[in-house]
């Protein structure tokens, strides 16, 4: 049910804006946290450095949040389970990243505007959380859904 460039056939579901742009913004937050952490990535393709399973497993959400976002655009309900959880996970990884930036410091000092960064990503992440749980993408969900039985 691809519509590719053309536009969507009579009748089939198509996603609200609102869903376009949490899409986005989560499909955004993972490119640039890829992005990130490029410099590890060729860094360990070369040996310089050594294996860190943490950074490897925040690549891997990325990657996977990065894929349920473009899908989510098509309306897959598998996708829509990927974006829940990678919201859910962004918000559990910012509060992680607030309490290293006021607790954990190595060097003593205190990181207050990099916290206070990290608790607004967190209530970004936590209103696109409530969004993709709300009733109108729900509802969009199961139209899609619909829309497929019938055409089969």
């Amino acid at each position: 049910m691809s519509y590719g460039n053309a536009p969507p056939p009579e009748g089939a579901p198509v996603p609200p804006q609102e869903l376009i742009g949490a899409s986005l913004f989560l499909g955004l937050a993972a490119v640039l946290s890829i992005s990130f952490h490029g410099a590890y990535v060729i860094a360990l393709a070369l040996g310089r450095v050594g294996f860190d399973p943490l950074t490897v497993g925040v690549l891997g959400l990325n990657a996977v949040g990065f894929v349920g976002t473009l899908w989510l655009l098509a309306l897959r309900r598998w996708a829509w389970r990927l974006a829940v959880a990678f919201a859910g996970l962004e918000v559990i990884l910012r509060l992680f990243y607030v309490f290293n930036d006021l607790i954990l410091r190595p060097n003593g000092r205190l990181d207050w505007l990099g916290a206070i960064g990290e608790v607004v990503l967190a209530l970004i992440f936590l209103v696109v959380l409530a969004y993709l749980l709300g009733e109108d993408t729900m509802e969009r969900l199961e139209a899609r859904e619909e829309y497929r039985q019938a055409q089969a």
